[in-house]
């Protein structure tokens, strides 16, 4: 006689912003055969009926591929779903601030806000706290893609300058505003640190080791300073003068 296959597929929302679970289901007339489970350890499809056991991988690494396709499609649609009928509280925005060299004299600092809904959203830099509209490079709000949006805005600022420029943020998901300003990467800080040291100890070494050289040749010389003697032969004579200066004579100069 006939028989009927059917699919069950839910995204079951949760408490504050975790990620939906989904759950799908396959039917043969009342006899579930599959399942998969996305709060599984392992999430794949597997076997619920002894005769589905004989199946091999592929069959079902291919369903599960399905199924994990689905799950985003659905949780996607869930978040849809909740936003249109403001069952949501609404997304808080994740921001940072990012460096990006222009020149010599100058640099741009981008603020981002990511992962954030509803789309309203106020990016303002202010400079010493004075709002920077006109300075600003802003982009329309853009959806990310799940169900979620992103934006940023860019300020050019002079270099050393960037510490003086903050970036705020204000939304709706946010309890208060957030105030972000550019950040040394720890490793740079660490690599400035290291070669101000080595700068200081390569100046201490050289400083040492000209003190030493000079110290050295006053005890060769008595303190008196360096004395210069003529090479066999010679037909001029010389003159120690009491500073250990030299005077030397040419018998062949006119005088």
């Amino acid at each position: 006689g006939p028989h009927s296959l059917r699919y069950f597929v839910t995204a079951v929302s949760r408490p504050g912003l975790g990620e939906p679970r989904f759950i799908a289901v396959g039917y043969v007339d009342d006899t579930q055969f599959v399942r998969f489970d996305s709060d599984a350890d392992n999430p794949r499809f597997e076997p619920r009926a002894p005769w589905m056991e004989q199946e091999g991988p592929e069959y079902w690494e291919e369903q599960t591929q399905r199924a994990k396709s689905d799950e985003q499609w659905f949780r996607v649609s869930l978040r849809t779903a909740q936003r249109y009928y403001n069952q949501s509280k609404g997304d808080s925005p994740k921001a940072h601030v990012t460096y990006h060299p222009r020149s010599q004299v100058d640099v741009t600092l981008r603020c981002w806000a990511l992962g954030f809904y509803p789309a309203d959203i106020t990016l303002t830099w202010q400079l010493n706290g004075e709002d920077l509209t006109q300075d600003m490079e802003l982009v329309e709000t853009r959806p990310a893609g799940d169900g979620t949006f992103q934006k940023w805005a860019a300020v050019v600022v002079p270099l050393g300058k960037e510490q003086n420029y903050t970036c705020h943020v204000h939304h709706k998901g946010l309890p208060e505003p957030l105030t972000l300003r550019w950040k040394l990467p720890p490793s740079t800080v660490s690599n400035t640190v290291i070669i101000a040291v080595l700068v200081v100890l390569g100046a201490a070494i050289v400083t040492g080791a000209v003190v030493a050289f000079v110290m050295k040749m006053r005890r060769n010389t008595g303190g008196k300073g360096v004395n210069y003697a003529l090479a066999p032969g010679s037909q001029t004579s010389d003159l120690s003068l009491p500073d250990g200066k030299v005077m030397v004579h040419d018998p062949h100069s006119l005088a």
